[in-house]
């Protein structure tokens, strides 16, 4: 199997999936999403850690392809491969994370309503972006989306902002929450 990009070790460094997920609180018997999955530096991570469901949602056949893979190579039973967000259950995932999804969305809106109706109703969604600046990695700064738009959008839809913080000089991570009467 070829490496590929999203596998480059400096950008894996950055995210530090361990970390990352630590520190948006998925712990042992948490349902996880990973919308835009990749190459599952996050869903494998999150499949050791939790145990549980980990949900790896990917559009991409080559990236399905290198997933399928991976699950097997693993033998990680709990990675439930999807092609669409559409095919998880209702409110089934504790957490959900999209890194470096949203800036590719044409419809964000629809995306929104589908992490609401996946998150339990303490559910908490991560969302990690590249800073929209000149960075060492990253799209064009005007295919970017800012960390103020991000939480725009995700305020406009009825979720709380609870944390903000930066992966490195490339990424930032902004949690949010489904609102108490979502």
């Amino acid at each position: 199997m070829t490496n590929h990009k999203l596998d480059n070790p400096k950008r894996i460094d950055e995210l530090n999936p361990a970390n990352t997920l630590r520190r948006i609180g998925l712990k042992a018997g948490d349902s996880f999403g990973d919308i835009g999955a990749g190459t599952g530096i996050f869903s494998f991570e999150a499949a050791e850690r939790t145990k549980a469901n980990v949900y790896a949602v990917e559009i991409s056949p080559e990236m399905l392809a290198i997933l399928q893979n991976k699950k097997h190579e693993r033998n990680t039973e709990n990675i439930i491969l999807k092609k669409d967000i559409r095919e998880i259950p209702s409110a089934c995932c504790q957490r959900v994370l999209l890194c470096t999804v949203l800036h590719e969305l044409s419809e964000p809106e629809d995306m929104l309503d589908e992490i609401k109706r996946i998150l339990t109703s303490d559910g908490i969604v991560a969302i990690i972006e590249f800073h929209k600046k000149q960075t060492p990695m990253g799209p064009p700064i005007e295919h970017r989306i800012s960390s103020e738009q991000v939480e725009e959008e995700f305020l406009q839809h009825g979720f709380s902002k609870m944390d903000y913080f930066e992966l490195g000089e490339n990424f930032y991570l902004l949690l949010f929450s489904k609102t108490k009467n979502a």
